[in-house]
């Protein structure tokens, strides 16, 4: 069985979420928004094996302590081959914010879809762009749980105005999560209260426009609106 603990961290207050097999300990990180002690203490309290570091996409709020937990943890960091430029573009970013950043270099190029193993830990991933070029969702089957970055939140979708953004790839992306993933997942996003797709699909006008507009079929395990 696995768990998950989130920590929100950091000025854009990102959803770092720690996620652990409970009884191997396996764990991976996903969105290092900051740099904290106190996950630091609570995966040693734990007694997790933290050897992994995932990034939903490379924009600095989901990447900016890479560097200290993978020192910490001597883990490896995963990120999609499309958003290596977005690292560096944190560069600009960090200026604008007024702190230090250290663009991390990737361990672990991501560029197929599928299920892949981070340990015990299985996790399947789809490439969702439009937020960023490299954008993806980590799908965990055993929990029916879905973290979907900055490209599917409560009430929102991800902004499309940075470098490397794009509407019409956001729409499709939206399209390809829900004809993937059953009705009833729940969602765990980079920002703000988690949420279902089946919420979703009901209530965010975005996603209901999408889905007017762009998705040219209706997966049989969405309710009719």
């Amino acid at each position: 069985m696995y768990g998950v603990k989130l920590f929100t961290l950091g000025i854009l207050e990102t959803n770092t979420y720690i996620v652990y097999d409970e009884e191997t300990k396996d764990a991976v990180m996903i969105d290092p928004g900051d740099c904290n002690e106190e996950l630091v203490k609570w995966v040693d309290r734990e007694g997790l094996k933290l050897r992994y570091i995932l990034a939903t996409h490379g924009h600095i709020d989901h990447v900016y302590c890479v560097d200290r937990y993978r020192d910490v943890f001597k883990a490896e960091f995963a990120i999609h081959r499309d958003d290596v430029e977005i690292l560096n573009y944190n560069n600009i970013l960090a200026k604008i914010f007024g702190i230090e950043y250290r663009e991390p270099e990737p361990d672990i190029l991501l560029e197929t879809e599928g299920m892949y193993r981070f340990g015990s830990i299985e996790i399947h991933i789809a490439h969702t762009p439009g937020h960023t070029p490299g954008s993806i969702v980590l799908y965990i089957p055993s929990m029916n749980t879905l973290f979907s970055g900055d490209t599917l939140f409560s009430g929102s979708v991800g902004a499309t105005h940075f470098p490397g953004g794009s509407e019409e790839k956001l729409y499709r992306s939206l399209c390809k999560i829900f004809k993937l993933y059953p009705i009833d997942t729940e969602v765990l996003p980079g920002h703000g209260p988690r949420t279902t797709l089946r919420r979703e699909y009901t209530s965010n006008i975005f996603v209901i426009h999408v889905f007017k507009y762009y998705c040219k079929e209706i997966p049989n395990t969405l309710p009719k609106t």
